[in-house]
């Protein structure tokens, strides 16, 4: 069993992953959604009008509790971080 202070930092040590509204003219022509990084974050930007918000909350607490729980982590090569859109 975890004490309080080593759940909270197991916490504070999950990356955070969530889903962000994207003005359309931020985002690379013909895209609909691009993944960002930031140290610690991985964020998907979903171009505004692609996503309710309802669907954007429910997205959200499912990435929540897949990482939470354990369910999915995300491991890069040698350090290296995704692109910030797909080709």
């Amino acid at each position: 069993m975890t004490d309080e202070g080593t759940a909270a930092q197991q916490h504070a040590e999950r990356p955070a992953v969530r889903i962000e509204f994207v003005p359309a003219e931020l985002l690379p022509e013909g895209h609909r959604v691009v993944g960002l990084t930031a140290p610690g974050s991985f964020v998907w930007g979903v171009r505004e009008g692609e996503m309710s918000d309802e669907l954007r909350t429910e997205m959200n607490q499912c990435l929540e509790h897949v990482i939470g729980s354990g369910l999915w982590q995300q491991h890069w090569a040698d350090d290296e971080t995704p692109p910030t859109h797909p080709h």
